[in-house]
């Protein structure tokens, strides 16, 4: 982790986005910006900020914020609906990931990890597809989203592959509806339909585009709640097996 800014730590992480390509995966996931500074540049500004914890409000505040981009500029690097932020992280992960199986023996077992997570956002009110979402960890309902994410394993490196902000499928949880003022054929249009998706049917969703992509594993690490026939039935379909628990229900199993 890159705690301090310094000229080693930026020469690191710019030897890093240079052996990685990063450039080269922005412009392939149509990724670009028309003028100012380039998209390489901003994405790497981002990147620092998570790397170092740093809030970005203080830093456009500090004395380095003449060679920073502006707010504005960030805001719409980030909401931009035509980049492929998804084919981006596809790239970038499976780049990854073949280092890593580069460097181990191919006995080694591979996973995908499917989990989720609550995001609480209890004092929103008009944020968009904002909706009731049920928190596993504390058994009650609250505002936010349900975060499905999918990651790739060895048994010692972790990368992560894809992921889901969903909002509900049912529509009287849904506090807020997706904008209209979208058009239908762009990335954040079809990503906003998603979020509109049973978790089940995106969790099945994360690993068929994964496959495509090119990932391999030889399981799908599952808790009991994915641990349901309809998914066990689509992941076998793909040619994956799980490993999961099962819930304490009436249920009688045979194998």
């Amino acid at each position: 982790m890159v705690h301090h800014r310094s000229l080693s730590d930026q020469s690191r992480i710019a030897s890093i986005f240079t052996s990685l390509k990063i450039g080269k995966l922005l412009r392939e996931a149509g990724i670009h910006k028309s003028f100012g500074l380039s998209a390489l540049v901003v994405f790497q500004v981002l990147f620092s900020l998570v790397l170092e914890g740093k809030n970005w409000f203080r830093l456009l505040e500090s004395n380095r914020r003449g060679s920073l981009p502006g707010k504005d500029v960030v805001y719409r690097f980030l909401n931009h609906p035509r980049f492929a932020w998804r084919a981006f992280l596809h790239s970038l992960s499976l780049k990854v990931v073949r280092q890593f199986t580069s460097l181990t023996s191919t006995k080694r077992v591979k996973v995908f990890i499917i989990d989720d997570s609550t995001l609480q956002r209890n004092r929103s009110k008009k944020a968009e597809l904002l909706a009731r979402v049920f928190d596993h960890t504390t058994g009650r309902f609250t505002r936010g989203y349900t975060l499905l994410t999918l990651g790739w394993s060895d048994g010692f490196s972790f990368a992560p592959i894809d992921f889901v902000m969903l909002s509900s499928a049912k529509l009287v949880n849904r506090l807020n509806e997706m904008t209209t003022a979208i058009t239908k054929r762009c990335h954040g249009y079809k990503r906003r339909v998603e979020a509109l998706s049973h978790k089940p049917d995106a969790a099945l969703g994360l690993i068929q585009r994964a496959v495509r992509t090119g990932f391999q594993a030889d399981y799908v690490l599952i808790y009991s709640w994915f641990t349901q026939m309809p998914l066990i039935r689509g992941l076998m379909a793909e040619g994956l097996n799980s490993i999961g628990m099962v819930k304490e229900m009436k249920q009688l199993y045979t194998y």
